[in-house]
């Protein structure tokens, strides 16, 4: 395993100090529709059971101490032609909508808590990038490592998989490996969806970062294919994350969109609203170019009733390497019971209790992603 160090949000990383077993929940505040939320720690608590102690830490990317500068545009006229031509009247209205939701969350949490804005990580960088030769090596589309192909090296690696506790999982693509999902996937009370929606700077990575579509023609095709009506139990729920584009939002919540292919409805959305280690948003609220937020929207079947506490809620957190999501098992815990039964799709890592399907699923499972609590109290 690569070098790994302690890091924290503020100050550089430390030669001697290591952070502490992962014992503090990652919910660190909770209140109404605001919820702080530490993501590696909710991503250690996913690997075991719900309401036990995580065993491991994950390797983790250094927290940010400072907003990031976006580019603007020079007057006032190229951003009113900006959004004329490329957001719709409702994606515009939507984005209003954020904005104002997540500047009153960042008010409450600043006026109502005094703690820290992410738990202390381990770092094995100080970018956060993560080895490439686990990343690199590549398995087949149907889910198995290629005989033809496979070496000793990466047989090894896959044996060395750490697997949750009653973890499921498709290692494939969508495409290849859509009848074994048919033939064996029960029915879920969540759908978890990241798709790799079409991303220009994230192309412009280095290979190895994530794959992304090249279109959103593409994309529908693709997640099109998923059999969600039959999968999906009576009072089940979807989430799917999107970016800020307005034709995302459209595809997926327009009357002849995604949800509505599937026969659902949308119930509402969560935002999980980017912030550095000191409390402040990644980019400015106001930005017209970048929004230090994504979306999380939530849909149900037409048919069913919703969770009558299911509403608008905003995440705060503070990023880890590029494109990790939140875990979202425990969030949802509130409107499903601790044991519920769930599937998502475009993983990068496993969760304990859940189905995961997509051709990163093991992304994180390595073993150079993770140090053993016991281990980890003495990193020096």
């Amino acid at each position: 395993m690569a070098s790994v160090s302690a890091c924290d949000e503020a100050s550089p990383p430390s030669s001697t100090a290591a952070p502490p077993p992962p014992t503090t929940s990652s919910i660190l505040f909770h209140a109404g529709n605001v919820v702080l939320l530490d993501i590696p720690r909710s991503l250690e608590e996913a690997q075991v059971p719900p309401g036990l102690p995580p065993s491991a830490r994950i390797v983790s990317g250094a927290p940010p101490l400072k907003p990031f500068t976006t580019p603007e545009p020079r007057d006032g006229a190229t951003a009113d032609h900006w959004l004329r031509s490329s957001q719709s009247a409702g994606a515009h209205i939507a984005d209003l909508m954020a904005a104002a939701a997540v500047q009153s969350a960042l008010d409450q949490l600043h006026s109502r808590y005094a703690g820290l804005f992410c738990l202390p990580r381990l770092c094995n960088a100080p970018d956060g990038l993560i080895p490439q030769d686990f990343n690199d090596r590549k398995i087949d589309t149907g889910g198995t490592t290629s005989a033809d192909t496979a070496t000793s090296t990466a047989t090894s690696a896959m044996d060395a998989i750490r697997t949750p506790p009653r973890a499921e999982y498709l290692h494939g693509s969508i495409r290849h490996l859509r009848q074994t999902f048919i033939d064996r996937a029960p029915q879920f009370r969540l759908m978890v969806f990241d798709p790799p929606w079409p991303n220009r700077s994230a192309r412009r990575k280095k290979a190895g970062s994530y794959n992304t579509a090249s279109n959103l023609s593409e994309i529908q095709k693709l997640l099109s294919s998923i059999p969600v009506a039959s999968h999906l139990a009576s009072d089940g729920l979807v989430a799917m994350w999107i970016t800020n584009k307005s034709s995302v939002l459209d595809l997926v919540t327009s009357s002849k969109g995604l949800f509505a292919s599937w026969g659902l409805e949308l119930v509402t959305q969560w935002t999980w609203l980017k912030i550095t280690s000191l409390g402040e948003p990644l980019f400015d609220i106001e930005s017209t170019w970048r929004k230090p937020w994504e979306t999380l929207l939530i849909a149900k079947r037409i048919s069913a009733k919703a969770p009558e506490t299911l509403k608008p809620r905003v995440i705060l957190a503070v990023p880890d390497v590029h494109s990790r999501k939140p875990n979202l098992r425990r969030l949802f815990e509130e409107y499903l019971g601790q044991d519920y039964t769930a599937l998502e799709v475009f993983a990068r890592n496993l969760t304990s209790g859940w189905w995961s399907w997509g051709d990163q699923v093991l992304q994180f499972q390595a073993p150079e992603h993770w140090v053993d609590v016991e281990i980890s109290t003495t990193i020096v």
